[in-house]
């Protein structure tokens, strides 16, 4: 028996040897090789009368077993389909080749298919991802614990790096590193990874565009296990546990609960920085995104710029509207570090009086952020 047949489903090598033949032909003699030819041309009522016919001879026919259980499931009996497969599972002997290419097939391999199906049958009653039927968003069916930060690349080694995130900006930052690694992996398509990152971007540059779709600071489940399910979709629709539409529909909801495509709602716009440390603050996490290849350098230098002129507007500006050369200079220097004293203030000489004034200390230099 090829091994690469096996893996895409126990059935999916029978098939391909049934379909070769149409049900009926003379030199077929049990009711098994019937029940096998007619599963495999879509006629599942047929398929299940052969199948219960060769079970009364033999109901340990584990190839009986296994046509009964598919046919049910395809003709929408679950509980009767879940009930020849656990029979598989017990069952104890050796099961008999019905034709020449898979006479060598052992009854281990088809106790292996019924329990894969088994599986599938438990991923189709508890749903992986949900659409809200109020708001049309599609969400994680469980909220699943929050990722650990990745380890950053050695190219990317910046202070504070992924530590500084608060828990909203790692759930986001931890959404596309999850869709990128699908698309790195071949799971989504790169016209798939371009379109659901360039409309919710915002999560990551929000003093640039627009504000990302609704959810995306809420946790969503580790990277393996969205692959593992996805995975698991894969091998259920090859072994026709589930149709294509079936497939399609699922992997969609998944997808759109990670990055959805065409957000209707948003995220509330990220408010400024309100000092000079969140402003630094900001500036790193930009850094530490551009070196996770989550954005360009072009998209990090815009929000740098944004996050730059945002910060004069707060605490460097003059009546005027410009930045005193003084302020512009402190915030240049707390933006890189801090803790930088602030240079000295050049304020005019007060007139002196008559009457001799007291020795005043000299005053401390200022630190960040400025007056």
């Amino acid at each position: 028996m090829n091994k690469n047949l096996l893996k895409i489903g126990t059935f999916a090598a029978l098939t391909l040897t049934a379909a070769c033949s149409t049900p009926g032909e003379t030199w077929r003699k049990t009711a098994t090789e019937q029940a096998l030819i007619f599963w495999s041309t879509g006629n599942f009522e047929r398929a299940v009368d052969y199948a219960q016919k060769a079970l009364k001879d033999n109901p340990q026919d584990a190839y009986a077993l296994m046509v009964a259980g598919m046919s049910y499931d395809s003709l929408g009996y679950p509980n009767q389909s879940r009930r020849y497969y656990e029979d598989i599972l017990m069952s104890d002997t050796t099961a008999v080749g019905v034709l020449s290419a898979v006479k060598s097939m052992p009854a281990e391999d088809l106790k292996k298919g019924a329990k894969e199906r088994l599986q599938m049958m438990e991923l189709k009653k508890r749903p992986f991802a949900v659409v809200n039927p109020q708001t049309g968003i599609s969400a994680f069916a469980e909220s699943p614990k929050v990722s650990p930060a990745p380890a950053p690349a050695p190219a990317s080694a910046v202070k504070g790096g992924f530590d500084m995130l608060n828990e909203g900006d790692r759930n986001i930052v931890m959404r596309f590193l999850t869709f990128k690694r699908l698309r790195d992996e071949r799971y989504v398509t790169e016209q798939e990874w371009l379109n659901r990152r360039t409309v919710n971007l915002g999560g990551l540059l929000p003093y640039t565009l627009t504000p990302a779709g609704l959810g995306l600071d809420l946790p969503a489940p580790d990277g393996n296990v969205i692959v593992e399910r996805l995975d698991a979709l894969r091998n259920a629709l090859e072994m026709r546990a589930i149709t294509p539409r079936e497939h399609a529909a699922e992997r969609e909801i998944i997808l759109e609960a990670l990055l959805p495509s065409n957000p209707f709602y948003r995220m509330n716009p990220k408010a400024p920085p309100k000092d000079i440390l969140e402003a630094a603050t900001a500036l790193r996490q930009v850094e530490t995104l551009k070196n996770l290849g989550l954005i360009t350098p072009v998209e990090a230098k815009s929000e740098t710029a944004a996050i730059e002129k945002l910060t004069y507007a707060k605490i460097g500006m003059t009546g005027g509207g410009q930045a005193t050369p003084t302020a512009a200079k402190c915030i240049q220097k707390c933006l890189s570090a801090p803790a930088t004293p602030c240079p000295a203030v050049s304020k005019p000489a007060p007139k002196k009086k008559a009457v001799k004034a007291k020795s005043k200390p000299k005053p401390k230099p200022q630190t960040c952020p400025c007056p």
